[in-house]
């Protein structure tokens, strides 16, 4: 396990993080639950553990069809970042034309019992987005990290993944007055009305994908 790998990992935990399913959904918990501190602290759990479940579950099977299948990794590296350029290429197509945004609210089964899966399946939903979880686990089989070693990572990857949902979710929980209407105007802000074409945020899209696309061609091959 080298420093490089290391804050590498770290980095992809961070991109993963920044959740906006799982940050949403907290928020809309935080102003909208009968009990919003059990319904909260339910969800995490429950998105937080199945998302390691998740993780596990793709390192174990991706290091059992590396070891049947030679190069397998390499294969499914490239999958991934030829992936990543075409979901950025339709995400900034999308920026360039305007958008009605739609509304979330929460279900209204969803209490503090049933928080829990309803955590589980958020993350089984969100789970095309989980490119920076199969690239981490794509590099810790590469580095040939030892199983126990590479399953503490996937530990501590998971917590990096739930602080920034479970940071707001404690703020809103100890602050309520104070920011339940910054959080209502974010959260109608995202939810309703038209999105105006965004062309800086379709470029950067663009850039990302041709990124995406130079990685490929130049450093995985």
């Amino acid at each position: 396990m080298t420093g490089g790998l290391l804050w590498g990992l770290t980095g992809l935990a961070l991109l993963d993080s920044v959740n906006a399913t799982t940050i949403w959904i907290v928020v809309v918990i935080l102003l909208g639950a009968k009990r919003p501190a059990p319904t909260g602290w339910a969800f995490m759990l429950g998105a937080a553990a199945s998302f390691l479940a998740f993780a596990l579950m793709f390192y174990f099977g991706l290091s059992f069809a590396d070891s049947v299948l030679g190069g397998f990794t390499l294969w499914l590296r490239r999958l991934l970042f030829a992936g990543l350029a075409v979901a950025l290429v339709v995400m900034g197509v999308r920026r360039l034309r305007p958008r009605e945004r739609k509304g979330f609210a929460l279900p209204r089964w969803v209490n503090a019992w049933s928080a829990l899966p309803f955590g589980v399946l958020a993350t089984i939903g969100d789970l095309p987005n989980a490119f920076p979880m199969v690239l981490a686990v794509e590099r810790l089989i590469d580095a040939d990290i030892a199983a126990p070693a590479a399953v503490a990572v996937l530990v501590g990857y998971t917590l990096i993944y739930a602080l920034p949902s479970a940071l707001i979710l404690a703020a809103g929980l100890a602050f309520n007055e104070e920011l339940r209407e910054q959080l209502q105007s974010m959260l109608s802000g995202r939810t309703s009305g038209t999105a105006e074409p965004s062309p800086k945020v379709a470029a950067a899209c663009f850039a990302g994908a041709a990124a995406s696309l130079a990685v490929l061609f130049l450093w995985v091959g």
